[in-house]
């Protein structure tokens, strides 16, 4: 039994579609193809636009940048597992392994500067909500979104 995406959900999924809007072209365009668990798909939907967000706007500082790749691909990984633990079809998972990769996400080489920093203005908050971990965590979320 699937149940009806509740009014909150809603909004969340035509927050995430708007956010997917503004973001800096990408050199792919990796498409999340539904699970078969509507939570779980707005939940990696949500995943990859803060992440795509987060590591685009930290793409100046090494650091910075470094920790979040290697968080990003930690959580993507689990991500991978939780799905296929859950009977994912392969190419629900295929296609989320492509969304979450590192050259779907950051934007494209050739991507000029001023539209990447017009993007990181539009989201100055970024860093603190990077920091206090304000983001989906796919490896404690997502396995909740299966019955």
């Amino acid at each position: 039994m699937t149940a009806v995406p509740t009014q909150s959900a809603c909004r969340c999924r035509a927050a995430v579609l708007a956010m997917l809007a503004l973001l800096p072209a990408a050199p792919t365009s990796a498409q999340i193809i539904p699970t078969g668990t509507p939570a779980a798909d707005i939940l990696l939907s949500r995943a990859l636009a803060d992440q795509q967000m987060f590591l685009t706007c930290s793409s100046l500082d090494a650091e910075t940048h470094a920790l979040i790749v290697q968080g990003w691909q930690q959580d993507s990984a689990a991500a991978a597992s939780v799905l296929a633990a859950n009977t994912v079809p392969a190419d629900a998972i295929a296609a989320f392994t492509t969304a979450a990769a590192l050259d779907s996400l950051l934007p494209a080489p050739d991507t000029p500067y001023t539209q990447v920093r017009q993007f990181c203005d539009a989201n100055p908050d970024w860093a603190t909500r990077w920091g206090k971990q304000d983001f989906t965590v796919l490896s404690l979320t997502l396995p909740k979104a299966f019955p």
